[in-house]
């Protein structure tokens, strides 16, 4: 089967030239639960590139992001995420405690030129979880009532690309959009890998996600886009809990029947290609076989070397999602030692999402990885089918306003 085909030219931020901006970015950084301090500051980083180049071009600066969902102890709101801002643009980032209410509404209409404004958690909006349409969405009092405020719409949030949320889809169909650098650098490196894939591709995929992974490892599978996928985190175990009929293992998921029912096809349609954890560690540091398991903290020294030798005779090796509790360093050696196979053998390496890039960067092995994706399950959702929401909406706007 032949590779998916790319998205034409979208706009460049260059075509932002005057007027206020409105930029959409990913700041869903991972926080520690305890003390609700920002663990890793790599997305707020990266994103500063965009934001400095459109303060330098002399424009006023409206920053949107969320940070975690309703319900999870990383739902909070975003003050810390402005000082941390501010301190890599070294400047003073604004913010304010509301989205779209009056008092959101007065501070954007006060910003002067070269100032930037950062408002708080969308998904304090109840309407940023729904997802459709963008002619839907452009009707949601998200986009009605600050839409009228901006002269452009910028998406920079490649990591939400492949949600159809009014922020991703809306303000694009109402106003003249087009990609930050963030967007644009994800989009020609990812495109890369697609024009040059090798021979031999390995995902490793773990992390917390698990529907949205599943649904991710069942699409690349079914067009022939990886050789093997190793699993491991929570994705690992709802794999392992299905195998062994470990109900114990299952009860530790938060999964839908869709889900189970997308990760027993893989392993019936796809079982040559499905390289499961063969042991696992417990609470108590015990090694078990994942038959005896009661949950999966970390993978097995058995699965570090059976992974590594995987990992070992890829030509393209991707990384989503932590293989084990990683923020307990105890719990991190399997996602260190899989991660450190990737940069000794494979030619070319790929990793995405917050906890992934955190963990890279605490293991020193960051510098050593060929492409940091901002995004998580965005980036694989991109090799299986390039047309995100996002990038669909930056098209949908450039037919609207740009041609």
């Amino acid at each position: 089967m032949g590779l998916p085909s790319l998205p034409s030219s979208l706009p460049t931020i260059n075509l932002c030239s005057k007027g206020r901006v409105l930029v959409r970015v990913d700041m869903n950084v991972p926080i520690n639960r305890d003390s609700g301090e920002i663990l890793d500051e790599y997305r707020i980083e990266a994103h500063s590139r965009t934001i400095k180049h459109l303060v330098d071009s002399g424009l006023p600066v409206v920053v949107v992001t969320h940070q975690g969902r309703p319900g999870d102890p990383e739902f909070v709101s975003l003050e810390m995420h402005a000082k941390v801002l501010s301190k890599y643009l070294g400047m003073e980032v604004h913010f304010v405690d509301d989205v779209m209410g009056p008092k959101a509404r007065e501070e954007i209409s006060r910003l002067r030129p070269g100032e930037v404004l950062m408002l708080d958690n969308l998904r304090f909006i109840s309407e940023e979880v729904i997802e459709g349409e963008p002619q839907k969405l452009a009707n949601t009092y998200l986009v009605r009532r600050l839409a009228p405020l901006f002269n452009y719409f910028i998406l920079d949030a490649f990591a939400t690309a492949h949600r159809s949320q009014p922020s991703i889809v809306g303000f694009p169909y109402v106003l003249p959009s087009c990609m930050g650098l963030i967007m644009e650098s994800e989009v020609n490196a990812l495109g890369k890998v697609l024009s040059t894939r090798g021979v031999s591709t390995v995902l490793i995929a773990g992390g917390a996600k698990v529907p949205e992974t599943v649904k991710a490892i069942k699409a690349l599978l079914s067009k022939n886009l990886v050789s093997k996928v190793l699993v491991g985190g929570l994705v690992g175990q709802l794999f392992l809990a299905l195998r062994h009929g470990n109900n114990k293992l299952l009860s530790n998921v938060k999964v839908d029947q869709g889900t189970v029912n997308d990760a027993m096809d893989i392993m019936k349609l796809f079982n040559d290609k499905v390289v499961l954890p063969v042991d696992s560690v417990q609470p108590d540091g015990k090694v078990v076989e994942p038959s005896n398991a009661q949950s999966m903290l970390d993978i097995g020294p058995g699965t570090i070397d059976l992974f590594s030798k995987y990992v070992a005779t890829a030509d393209i090796a991707i990384m989503t999602g932590p293989l084990g509790l990683v923020e307990v360093d105890q719990f991190a050696v399997g996602t260190r030692d899989v991660m450190r196979a990737m940069v000794d053998n494979a030619q070319f390496t790929v990793i995405g999402g917050g906890h992934t890039i955190m963990s890279a960067r605490k293991f020193g092995l960051i510098n050593r990885i060929s492409h940091v994706s901002t995004g998580g399950r965005a980036f694989i959702q991109f090799l299986a089918d390039p047309y995100l929401p996002g990038i669909k909406a930056l098209e949908l706007s450039k037919s609207r306003f740009w041609v």
